[in-house]
């Protein structure tokens, strides 16, 4: 059950797109959209923890480490949406899922894991899928030096939430809980962010409320929740890996959904950055078990 969790967790965050793009069309501004998925996304979350008692607050020490990794978490998945008014959300989508590759070279440079031939080989194989993508289409028109930017800073501040979780060394709770906060955390400076830009907009039409609870119910809380399943189930590494079917879901949902453009430069794109993510998770592991002694089991 552990693969399927992590297929369900990436298939339903890869539909991200499918949600947000519609609302965005129909007048909401990224940032309304944004504060309303985590909203409805805490309430879901809230009803699931309050029964089993589990909705305790972090300790003291954690709420200040748990403010700043959400303010990251917000600005990734704000920079992600508005990726999607410049290119086609299957070109963001795998540029977003570039973090993996970005968590390895913070935790390179910051704390002290070994940098491997094969880590090298993957960001290289980033580097040329991000380069395919961003000339997938031109003919197109809906491929913008804007869009490759935000979607690369959407990749940028999610790699800084998942090494501020790492650093963090938050203690006092479980995965559930600790997403709970971390959406609350969200909400409140999603809100902020859309008064402060005056962007806040109320939802305007019983469609609109029905896609933002079915996109907090799919992308928000069933991903979150298959993810914890399938890290307790298969490791973190390996439903990282079977992660990689995130971006394919977007690439598919743009086709079929919002009649993007499907072409080969796309599609090997595609390829090579979910070949990157794959070599990073997986190298080190790898090269770990090649130069384990004979007869000594590697963990």
């Amino acid at each position: 059950m552990g693969f399927f969790y992590s297929l369900l967790a990436a298939a339903t965050f890869g539909l991200t797109p499918f949600f947000s793009i519609p609302l965005m069309r129909s007048g909401l501004s990224p940032q309304s959209v944004l504060f309303y998925r985590f909203l409805t996304a805490t309430v879901i979350m809230a009803v699931i923890l309050l029964p089993r008692r589990q909705i305790l607050p972090p300790c003291r020490s954690d709420i200040p480490k748990l403010a700043g990794v959400s303010l990251m978490y917000m600005l990734a998945a704000l920079t992600f949406f508005w990726s999607f008014a410049y290119l086609p959300s299957g070109v963001a989508a795998p540029i977003h899922f570039l973090y993996p590759v970005m968590v390895m070279l913070f935790m390179v440079f910051f704390f002290g894991e070994r940098f491997s031939p094969v880590t090298a080989l993957g960001i290289l194989l980033a580097l040329g899928g991000v380069f395919l993508l961003g000339n997938a289409s031109p003919s197109q028109g809906g491929i913008t030096d804007k869009g490759l930017i935000l979607a690369l800073l959407s990749a940028l501040c999610n790699a800084l939430y998942v090494t501020g979780i790492f650093a963090a060394r938050l203690r006092c709770a479980n995965g559930l809980i600790i997403t709970f906060w971390l959406l609350l955390f969200s909400t409140l400076t999603s809100l902020g962010n859309a008064l402060a830009t005056d962007s806040f907009q109320w939802l305007a039409s019983r469609w609109q409320m029905e896609q933002i609870f079915l996109q907090a119910l799919v992308t928000a809380v069933i991903s979150n929740l298959a993810l914890v399943l399938a890290v307790q189930r298969i490791g973190s590494t390996l439903a990282a890996v079977l992660g990689a079917t995130e971006p394919l879901t977007a690439v598919l949902v743009g086709i079929i959904v919002f009649d993007e453009a499907s072409t080969l430069t796309v599609w090997c794109g595609v390829a090579l950055v979910c070949l990157s993510v794959a070599l990073v998770m997986l190298g080190p592991q790898w090269l770990a078990r090649r130069k384990a002694p004979d007869g000594d089991p590697s963990p």
